[in-house]
């Protein structure tokens, strides 16, 4: 009989430190949580700054409560389908997250579309005619290393410059692509990765023409 109590007095104890070890784990790791997740998204921002800042130089930008509303209108339709290029891309993988009034007119948009990992997601700068003045790549790490990531190469995203709001933008893998046939050249070997890049910038470039409307 003293076996046995001593046998679950041994387990009670044991259940008891486990559970008080488990509840210090636990507040532990919200508090490193709570402080990391202030850290990153002030990186984040930070990061978001500096983009715009690339791709509208010498601008100030701010959020505007009528452009935010129409966006999230937009982004609804898109998500269900509703909006197509004008050849009948499907954009229902693109996501316009972020649209900020540029001071000297356009906008500054963060957006993204579904690549070969992930989303890959980009920073445009749309002057006030609805041409892409700038265009950075800020996140393409689920995408494969020496393919798909070097979707951030500045010089591929140069061919993006100069287009407008009133061009339908497709990929092509014969090397001809081009502003004046609205065609960007694919990243080799990372075709889907392309597409993605090109959608997103399809999908912000009809949210800013939509605006005039």
């Amino acid at each position: 009989m003293a076996n046995n109590e001593k046998s679950n007095n041994t387990i009670i104890h044991d259940t008891i430190c486990l559970f008080l070890i488990t509840l210090v784990a636990g507040v532990l790791l919200g508090g490193v949580y709570q402080i990391t997740k202030s850290i990153i998204a002030d990186r984040e921002e930070e990061a978001k700054v500096e983009a715009y800042a690339a791709v509208y130089p010498d601008s100030e930008f701010s959020e505007d409560a009528d452009v935010r509303k129409k966006l999230d209108s937009f982004q609804k339709d898109l998500t269900a389908g509703k909006i197509k290029t004008a050849s009948g891309t499907d954009l229902s993988d693109v996501e316009v997250q972020e649209v900020w009034t540029a001071d000297k007119g356009g906008y500054v948009i963060t957006c993204s579309g579904k690549g070969y990992g992930g989303a890959v997601k980009l920073a445009l700068g749309i002057d006030g005619e609805g041409k892409i003045i700038g265009i950075q790549i800020t996140d393409c790490t689920n995408e494969t290393p020496g393919l798909g990531q070097n979707s951030s190469n500045e010089e591929w995203n140069k061919q993006y410059v100069g287009m407008t709001s009133a061009q339908d933008i497709s990929v092509v893998k014969d090397g001809t692509g081009s502003a004046e046939n609205s065609t960007v050249n694919a990243i080799s070997g990372a075709t889907i990765t392309s597409s993605a890049v090109t959608r997103a910038v399809d999908g912000a470039l009809l949210f800013v023409a939509s605006l005039a409307e």
